[in-house]
This record gives C-alpha cells, sequence and structure tokens, in this order.
C-alpha cells in the first residue's frame, strides 16, 4: 500500500475507532457516576485515577519503542528490528516492576491520614488502590505490542483491541447498578480484568501476525541497544510520570481542601478531555512513524513539514469541536447529566482551553522525539508540569476558587509550548518565527473570526437544544471557510484536496 493511502486508511480506521469509543465512554460516565454515587466516583477519580492517566504514560513509552523501530525500518535495517523488540520488553517488565516498587511505598503513607476520605471508606480505597497497582503493571508490559503495530502502521488491529476495551467498560459501568455490594471494588477489580484482556489480545495478535518478532532474549540482546532504549524510555517515564503527577497531584490538592465531592468534578472534566483529545491522536498516530521513520532516512526538512502538519492538524480538529463545546458547556452538561458535581461546567470549559493549547506541542514533540536527545528537554519539561501542584497548593490555601488550578494550567502550558519551541529550534532546526506564522497565527485568526460569527446567536437565543445546534453549525461552517482561505497554505490544501479524493475513492 502506497504511503499516502496507508495513511487515509489508517486515519479512517482511526476516526471510527474514536467515534465509537468516544460514543461508549459518553454513555458510561452517567452510568458509573449513578451506581457510584458523587462520593465514591471522586473517590474512585482521587486513588484510582492514575489509571485513567495511563494513556499519557503509555503513549510516552510506545514513543521510544516505536522510535527505534521506525528508524530501523527507515534505516532499511530488519537485523536490528528483534533485537529492538526484544530489549522493549525486556525494558518494560523492568519499568513495570520499578512502578510497583514505587507505588508500593507510596502506599505506606498516603492512606495514613493524608488524604481527604471519610474513615469508613478508607479499606475501599485501600483496596482499589492495590488493583490500580496492578493494572498499571498490566497496561506498562502491553506497551512494547502497541508500539509494533503502531510502527508497522497497522491501526486496524489496535484499533479493533480499542473498541473492545471500551466495549468491556460499557458493560462493568451497566453492571454496577445490579451488584448488591461493595460496588466501587467491583468496578476497580472490572478494570483491572480488562487491562488483563487487553495484554493477551495484544501479544497474542503480535505473536500471529509478526512472526519475525518473537521474545527471545538469549537469542536477541544487545547490551548497547538496551542501554540506549532504557536511557531514552527513563526519560520518557520521567515527562509521562510529570503528567500524572501533575494532574493527580492537583486532585490530591483540591481533595485535601474540598473532599472528594471535588474530585467527581475534576473526574468528569477528565472525561470530557480525554473525548475530545482521541480525536487529535488519530493524526499522531497516522504522522508519527512516517515523521520518525524521515530521521532515519536523514530527510530532515521532511521531518519539519511533518511536524508543523501534525500540530496545525492536530488543532484545527480539537479546536472544530472544542470551541463551540465551550461556548454552550452549561446547556450540554445539563443534558449530559442532571445533577452534576459543582465547578465541573468551569473545569471542563478550562480543561478545554488547556488542551487546545496543548495541541500545538504535538508536532514539536514528535520531532525532538525522532531526533533523540531528549534528556534535559524532559527534565526542564517536567519540572515545569511539577509547578502545577505547588503553586495550586499555594492557590487554594489562600482561599481561590478550584477552578483557579485551571488557570495556572494554562499559563504554565504557554510557557511549556515556548520551552519546546526552542528545543525544536536547537535539535531539529524548527524555527520559532516560521512555526508561529505558519501555525500559530493562522490558526488562531481562523478560530477568532469563526467565534466572532457564531457567538452572537448564543447571546440572542435562549438556551435550548436549538441555539447548542445553531452555535455549532454556524461556527464551524465559518471555521472552515477561514480554515481554507487564511490557515492553510496552497500545499497542505493539494494535500486536503488529496486526502478527501482518497477517502471517497477508499468508500
Amino acid at each position: 500500500m502506497k504511503v499516502a493511502n496507508r495513511i487515509i486508511f489508517n486515519t479512517v480506521v482511526l476516526y471510527v475507532k474514536i467515534i465509537l469509543t468516544t460514543l461508549i465512554a459518553l454513555v458510561s460516565v452517567p452510568l458509573i457516576l449513578k451506581a457510584l454515587g458523587t462520593d465514591d466516583y471522586g473517590l474512585y477519580n482521587l486513588v484510582a485515577g492514575v489509571v485513567a492517566m495511563l494513556s499519557f504514560l503509555n503513549a510516552s513509552m510506545a514513543i521510544a519503542t516505536q522510535r527505534y523501530i521506525s528508524v530501523a525500518i527507515g534505516a532499511h535495517n530488519p537485523e536490528k528490528l528483534n533485537t529492538i523488540f526484544n530489549c522493549a520488553v525486556l525494558l518494560h517488565l523492568l519499568i513495570g516492576f520499578i512502578l510497583v516498587v514505587v507505588f508500593e511505598i507510596c502506599g505506606l503513607f498516603i492512606f495514613d491520614g493524608f488524604l481527604n476520605i471519610h474513615p469508613d471508606r478508607i479499606p475501599a480505597a485501600e483496596t482499589i488502590y492495590q488493583f490500580m497497582v496492578l493494572s498499571v503493571f498490566l497496561n506498562v508490559i502491553t506497551v512494547p505490542y502497541g508500539a509494533v503495530m503502531n510502527a508497522k502502521e497497522n491501526m486496524l488491529a489496535a484499533s479493533v483491541i480499542g473498541v473492545i476495551d471500551s466495549v468491556l467498560k460499557l458493560l462493568l459501568a451497566m453492571s454496577l447498578s445490579l451488584y448488591g455490594r461493595d460496588r466501587l471494588v467491583f468496578y476497580g477489580v472490572g478494570i483491572t480484568f480488562i487491562s488483563l484482556c487487553n495484554v493477551i489480545f495484544s501479544r497474542s495478535y503480535v505473536r500471529i501476525k509478526y512472526k519475525e518478532f518473537f521474545f527471545s532474549p538469549k537469542k536477541y540482546f544487545d547490551g548497547g541497544a538496551f542501554k540506549s532504549m532504557f536511557g531514552f524510555a527513563g526519560w520518557n517515564v520521567f515527562g509521562a510520570v510529570a503528567n500524572i503527577g501533575r494532574n493527580q497531584g492537583i486532585a490530591v490538592v483540591m481533595n485535601l481542601f474540598l473532599g472528594t465531592a471535588i474530585n467527581a468534578a475534576y473526574g468528569i472534566a477528565n472525561q470530557v478531555n480525554g473525548a475530545l483529545r482521541n480525536l487529535t491522536t488519530v493524526c499522531r498516530k497516522a504522522i508519527n512513524p512516517q515523521l520518525m521513520q524521515s530521521e532515519g532516512m536523514g530527510d530532515r526538512d521532511r521531518l519539519r513539514r511533518m511536524a508543523f502538519v501534525l500540530s496545525k492538524v492536530s488543532f484545527i480538529i480539537l479546536a472544530c469541536f472544542a470551541v463551540p463545546l465551550i461556548v454552550e458547556m452549561p446547556y450540554v452538561i445539563k443534558l449530559w447529566i442532571n445533577d452534576a458535581p459543582a465547578y465541573t461546567v468551569a473545569f471542563c470549559q478550562l480543561i478545554l482551553v488547556l488542551s487546545m493549547l496543548q495541541q500545538y506541542s504535538n508536532g514539536l514533540m514528535s520531532a525532538v522525539q525522532a531526533v533523540g536527545k531528549i534528556g534535559l528537554y524532559q527534565a526542564i519539561m517536567g519540572i515545569l508540569l511539577l509547578l502545577n501542584v505547588p503553586i495550586c497548593y499555594m492557590l487554594m490555601k489562600e482561599g481561590c476558587p478550584p477552578y483557579y488550578c485551571f488557570v495556572c494550567f494554562i499559563v504554565l502550558e504557554a510557557l511549556s509550548l515556548l520551552v519546546r519551541m526552542l528545543f525544536a529550534q536547537s535539535l531539529a532546526n524548527i524555527t520559532i518565527p516560521s512555526f508561529a506564522t505558519k501555525v500559530i497565527l493562522p490558526s488562531l485568526v481562523s478560530v477568532g473570526i469563526a467565534l466572532a460569527a457564531s457567538y452572537p446567536l448564543h447571546l440572542v437565543m435562549d438556551e435550548s437544544f436549538l441555539r447548542l445546534v445553531c452555535v455549532a453549525v454556524c461556527y464551524m461552517i465559518v471555521y472552515m471557510a477561514a480554515l481554507w482561505f487564511i490557515c492553510i497554505d496552497k500545499y497542505e490544501r493539494k494535500i486536503t484536496s488529496s486526502f478527501l479524493y482518497g477517502i471517497k475513492k477508499l468508500f
């Protein structure tokens, strides 16, 4: 299959998967919230929310393995492929055991009066925590198999496994109301069982489909490759753990001041954000293998072009849905969840603003990852991410509303974007002026024009489903026109036209 056709096919497959999993997730949240109640749902997001955040950790570690496999493919060096795979499996077993030890040590302290949990629910929280630790280990050791499918650009298999995962979670959510005992513990056990199923499905598929990848460390092990991958993956894990630490650290801070109910609002906001962010992961999964193969081929110009496209398209796709949703969020939350916890609307609005800002970093991060010199980069980015926690603690201690924590997120993310641009300029020759003028400025202008055209409808119409539809349709029509004439250049228009033609031909 040609590269262009492969990207089109993978994009269509991934979007079908995203639509299905997003719909399932949207149906699951009200079921879980109703079955568990606000306090237990908040407690789950506080204690076991790390599982929900594992997408950051898994994605970062998968990039490490995928990067080495893709570079080997780009360099046409098949001898290295199985060696890299064996090193990756051993590496993730090691990382999994290290994370289990770290979590178990932390578990000795966090339930001893550190978290604001009702005493009657501490035993359930401790049980959930242990199952969360097991889920962490299972998710980590699955990473090499997912990385193989991504590097081979086999998005169909990965999507099928992802849909099965979502369906199992929906069945678990539906069964909660039928369980008569502690539903929170039952839910934690179910999530761990689903993680085990993912390990079995992914490992079995790779063994059957890609027979060149098989685990035989005695025959295929290279100390030098393992050391290189350990360093690369280690820094990726540090960055991912910093991201998880930022997100869960804020959850802990808000819990200390406001209890588990605020964690329910935070969990709903993360669900909304995760559902929309999935739309942009399609771009990353479809483009990243080719971007990283560009480094293996020594073609930096191609790498830069693909990095620009990845950042711009990621922002364009998310902004298409996020902006009208932000405008109509009070009505959407009311329509979706009858009795939403306090601050849910503000949390959802601000986290989507944060997520849109983060999309500009996608191409920059992939370019830095492809070059491979990530130690200093991950160290600085990890520090910036973790700064959110002490700053939010000080804000809450001063009596500020909890949504100030999200404002802090946004300010530090803007600073992080500037740092990423500096690293991309130094390592991949992606200059800041060119990135700002070709990616950031035209996309923001397009959003501004579309928002200016649609927001008056929000002001003059009464709150209703009709207003939601009118605002969304008006915004999207103007937004698409602005993108075509302002945001994308002639080269990107040509790619877009070819892409749309390819989709039409595919169907």
